[in-house]
């Protein structure tokens, strides 16, 4: 099996952010984040079918969807998505860190009694930035670890007010205190790529998905050497479509692989995660 764990979809909690034409339009373009990847051509008619059959083309049985609080993604949107392709799609419901009580009282519907897997968090993308290991927010970590439910945090990248969201020390702070809270990095701790490695080899309940950041960044080859080697058991791959096309970031992570790995890194580190 192989799982795709970064796929924001074009359906209704994406329309007005990646799929409008000014920010297609940037991505076709020589943009800042320069993958040099096509922009996919369900990306560009914002269609859910094309996505489909572009995952079938590639071979990618299912597709990790979050939903973007900050950009005011609806997790109602979602679960219809899921109810559209069940199984294909599997949901992180979009949570905000600011309010507690609501953020644990979404858990408790899109994911304990709703068909959301999990959950993701965007501490330095959220339209308040706030540091991951906040003590106010531990409640929250509390109810997770207690239900299983994996947490995701968007942790890592170009997207933020300031690097110091993402220091590595904060989500060391966080696996530590909940050692039975697995917890994923998107964008991999990108640029701490050395400091993320080290937290998920010490904190077994840490796992990395670097995205393009393995293709298209300084310490890409980091990323590939743990993938083979040291975290071949909590490295994730993911494409962070539309940013890449499907195909195009999985070939570009199976050619950084070695044969033996590739299962646990394309699907079963994935699985393990999310308790598929």
């Amino acid at each position: 099996m192989v799982i795709d764990f970064r796929v924001r979809a074009p359906f209704a909690a994406y329309k007005d952010s990646f799929f409008t034409p000014a920010c297609l339009e940037h991505l076709n373009s020589e943009s800042m984040l320069r993958v040099d990847a096509p922009v996919s051509p369900s990306a560009l008619q914002y269609s859910m079918p094309m996505l489909m059959q572009e995952a079938d083309e590639a071979g990618i049985d299912k597709m990790v969807v979050p939903v973007r609080k900050a950009t005011d993604g609806r997790n109602e949107d979602l679960e219809e998505l899921i109810a559209r392709y069940p199984d294909r799609i599997v949901g992180l419901a979009g949570v905000d860190g600011h309010d507690i009580n609501a953020a644990i009282a979404e858990t408790e519907c899109f994911v304990v009694n709703g068909s959301c897997t999990g959950i993701v968090m965007e501490p330095g993308q959220d339209k308040t930035p706030w540091f991951v290991n906040s003590a106010w927010a531990f409640p929250l970590y509390d109810y997770c670890q207690e239900h299983r439910i994996p947490l995701v945090f968007t942790f890592g990248g170009i997207m933020t007010r300031s690097l110091r969201y993402y220091a590595p020390e904060l989500i060391d702070d966080v696996a530590a205190a909940f050692p039975r809270l697995n917890i994923a990095l998107m964008h991999g701790g990108w640029p701490y790529v050395t400091e993320v490695c080290q937290i998920a080899l010490n904190r077994r309940n840490v796992y990395l998905a670097p995205d393009f950041y393995m293709l298209r960044s300084p310490g890409m080859s980091d990323y590939a050497m743990a993938a083979n080697y040291l975290l071949r058991e909590r490295v994730i791959f993911s494409s962070a479509y539309p940013i890449m096309p499907l195909n195009g970031a999985k070939e570009g992570y199976l050619s950084q692989l070695r044969e033996e790995v590739r299962p646990l890194v394309m699907g079963e580190n994935a699985a393990r995660f999310l308790g598929l």
